[in-house]
């Protein structure tokens, strides 16, 4: 198949792919699926500290043959392959309900969430809720709930056992990872190449990224 025909099929493929991103993908719209999130990852965590838990965030690496130029180095990401990034938010079940992608790999996660709409917008979780996440991310009250476990050397028999919980509520997001490339394994296996002039009504900005990492 000529080159220029894969070509205009993946661009079709991909603009089909965004377009209907909105109906896969979306945050809890009902106080009854906040309820069911809420009751799955108290199961999870085995522990109803956990009972106003109604999402999982984490970031994933996605390996790229990146652009040509100088920048190429801030695509080096911490395990020394290069990368961008896409963080997700899952519900109890693995769904994902939120994503963002397109910073690069040598970004850390907690920046990648200060630029997201997901903490620009401030509209989830709702309030009295929060949103579980690694030692990675840090914890907030302000303007995204999150709760992380506690850091090391960790002091105490109940700070040890609610790690062990908040571990277990955490597994889920990794698992959600997991059946991603499993699913989609053609994508995953091999680096993607990446050009910044072709992102279908992306949310995400190349340019505008390196400008601020530099």
């Amino acid at each position: 198949m000529p080159r220029t025909t894969v070509h205009r099929i993946v661009h079709r493929v991909t603009e089909e792919a965004v377009d209907i991103r909105h109906k896969v993908i979306y945050l809890p719209k009902t106080p009854e699926d906040l309820e069911a999130i809420s009751r799955g990852f108290a199961g999870l965590a085995r522990h109803r500290a956990f009972n106003k838990a109604v999402g999982e965030i984490d970031g994933c690496h996605v390996r790229i043959v990146p652009p040509g130029g100088p920048d190429r180095h801030c695509y080096v990401n911490r395990k020394l392959f290069l990368s961008i990034i896409l963080q997700a938010v899952c519900d109890h079940q693995g769904r994902f309900i939120d994503t963002y992608v397109g910073w690069l790999g040598s970004v850390h996660d907690a920046r990648v969430l200060r630029h997201s709409p997901l903490y620009r917008g401030s509209v989830y979780p709702l309030p009295g809720h929060f949103i579980v996440a690694d030692g990675g991310y840090p914890f907030l009250q302000q303007p995204l709930p999150l709760i992380t476990p506690y850091k090391r050397p960790i002091r105490g028999v109940a700070a040890q056992r609610f790690n062990g919980h908040h571990s277990r509520a955490r597994s889920i997001i990794e698992r959600a990872f997991g059946m991603m490339k499993t699913r989609f394994w053609a994508i995953f296996l091999q680096a993607l190449e990446v050009n910044h002039t072709f992102v279908p009504h992306s949310n995400s900005n190349e340019a505008r990224k390196l400008e601020e990492i530099g």
